[in-house]
């Protein structure tokens, strides 16, 4: 949990303030490779060809998504952030995310509540898969908020420019505690239901295309 909780702040923090948001979802692939292993050697978890290729598979392409995908951003104040968060396409996007987490948490729910298919091995499979693409969109939204907040932080440092003299600054950081520790819960809830070696790459396949989509809708 230590290690976990170093690596994202320190690690994340330091990616976060020199990378775009496409490149800094994609290079985190590296996560799958030791997660393969480590699920291997750790917990037990059979290491298949499928797994291999997978593993491989999702990896090249974050690899070749961030080389090519590497474009030079200036850090946004707080007025051109609110700007950008008032855009009609953000907005809409945003709400049709958030109708998409309120389905997936309803019908997952709903599976739970039947006693007669709630303890079978398809719907365990299908409740863990759904709590992992909840945590997964939440992820990347936490890290579009993350990327918004150390942006605030760096004109504050470097211009001298006090970013956090009013109330939408603290309400952005407000908002990454709080996507934060939601998507934490509902992994942790697919992690019951779900091996670590099969939800994980799953996590990250829709975070990473979220937070893609995040980047290039956001910040336009």
């Amino acid at each position: 949990m230590g290690m976990f909780i170093i690596s994202n702040l320190v690690g994340s923090t330091i990616q976060i303030t020199t990378l775009p948001l496409p490149v800094l979802s994609t290079l985190q692939a590296s996560g799958l490779v030791f997660n393969s292993i480590c699920a291997t050697l750790i917990l037990g978890e059979p290491f298949t060809r499928w797994s291999l290729g997978g593993t491989m598979l999702v990896s090249s392409g974050a690899v070749l998504i961030a080389i090519f995908g590497a474009i030079p951003e200036p850090a946004h104040s707080l007025d051109q952030l609110l700007q950008l968060l008032g855009r009609r396409t953000f907005v809409i996007w945003m709400i049709l995310q958030l109708i998409l987490v309120l389905a997936i948490i309803v019908i997952a729910g709903f599976l739970a509540r039947i006693p007669s298919i709630s303890s079978t091995p398809r719907i365990r499979l299908f409740r863990g898969l759904a709590y992992g693409s909840i945590s997964g969109i939440l992820s990347a939204h936490s890290l579009l908020v993350a990327k918004s907040a150390v942006e605030l932080l760096v004109r504050t440092i470097i211009d001298r420019i006090n970013q956090f003299n009013r109330w939408q600054s603290w309400a952005i950081l407000l908002g990454l505690v709080t996507l934060a520790l939601t998507q934490l819960y509902y992994l942790h809830r697919g992690l019951k239901l779900v091996s670590t070696s099969v939800l994980y790459p799953l996590v990250f396949c829709i975070y990473n295309i979220i937070a893609i989509l995040d980047g290039l809708i956001y910040f336009h």
